[in-house]
Parts: structure tokens; C-alpha cells; sequence
């Protein structure tokens, strides 16, 4: 696994980072890849470890979604059709009211350049394919929002 950690988020701040949002409500993660395969692997997985799950098939579907319900992350993959993952972070980046919420890449390159290039853009996270589940859900927790 590879980790951009920044700031701890402990289970008990997600909660207070969203307004309006309950102590007891489980943070809702939306899943971002074009692969049926892995959306359905990450939503179970996540699921299993108390989150609640939205999905999406690309990155215009996922800016869509975000817009009319926030999540309190985004787990994105980077090569997707329409709007890709790195389009997705920029427009999440560039909208004010979304800007700090948490995005972490799942993907399977390890291009350095990409890499340098999705934390430029915002994401808080990088993690490579393939994975532990217990590294993705670990992962949730210890990714920066933007200031």
C-alpha cells in the first residue's frame, strides 16, 4: 500500500466535519471506479466496516451525486470514461463548498508522475491496487481535507 497520510481524522471527527450531521450517522463513502467488479468490492468491504456506500461509474456521475448529497469521502479510481479521476478532484477543488472534502485514489498505476499529480490536485490519498480491505479502511481515516 501506498499512503499519503497528512492529519488523522479520528472516527469521532467525521461526524462534527458535516453539518447537520448526527454523532451516531456512519460516514457515507462514495466509490468511484468504472469496473462493476471493484465498485462492488469496495462497497461490500466498506459496508462490512460500518460505512454507508454510495456508488458511481465515472466521474461525472460521481460530481452529480456529490452535488446533490455530500458524501464525507470519495474513494476514486483515476482512468474512467467521461470525467476522470483527476477532472473529478478539480472540480470537487474548485467548488468552495466541496473543497474540503476528502478524496482518496485507488488505482492500479504507480506512476510517480500521476501520483505527484492527483496530491497536487487535492487528493488527500493514494493507495495502489491491489490492496488489504484493512488498508483501504485505515487509509479513510488518516487522509487530509485541503485547507
Amino acid at each position: 500500500m501506498i499512503a499519503v497520510p497528512v492529519a488523522p481524522i479520528s472516527a469521532g471527527r467525521w461526524p462534527e466535519r458535516m453539518p447537520g450531521r448526527s454523532a451516531a450517522a456512519s460516514p457515507t463513502v462514495l466509490v468511484v471506479d468504472d469496473s462493476p467488479v471493484i465498485r462492488l468490492l469496495i462497497a461490500d468491504m466498506l459496508a462490512a466496516a460500518g460505512y454507508g456506500v454510495e456508488v458511481a461509474e465515472d466521474g461525472a456521475e460521481a460530481l452529480d451525486k456529490i452535488r446533490r448529497a455530500r458524501p464525507d469521502a470519495v474513494l476514486t479510481d483515476l482512468n474512467m470514461p467521461r470525467l476522470d479521476g483527476f477532472g473529478l478532484i478539480e472540480a470537487v477543488r474548485r467548488d468552495p463548498s466541496l473543497a474540503d472534502l476528502p478524496i482518496l485514489v485507488v488505482t492500479s498505476e504507480e506512476n510517480q508522475a500521476k501520483r505527484a499529480r492527483a496530491l497536487a490536485a487535492g487528493a488527500g490519498a493514494w493507495i495502489v491496487k491491489p490492496f488489504e480491505p484493512a488498508e483501504r479502511v485505515e487509509a479513510l481515516w488518516e487522509i487530509e481535507t485541503p485547507a
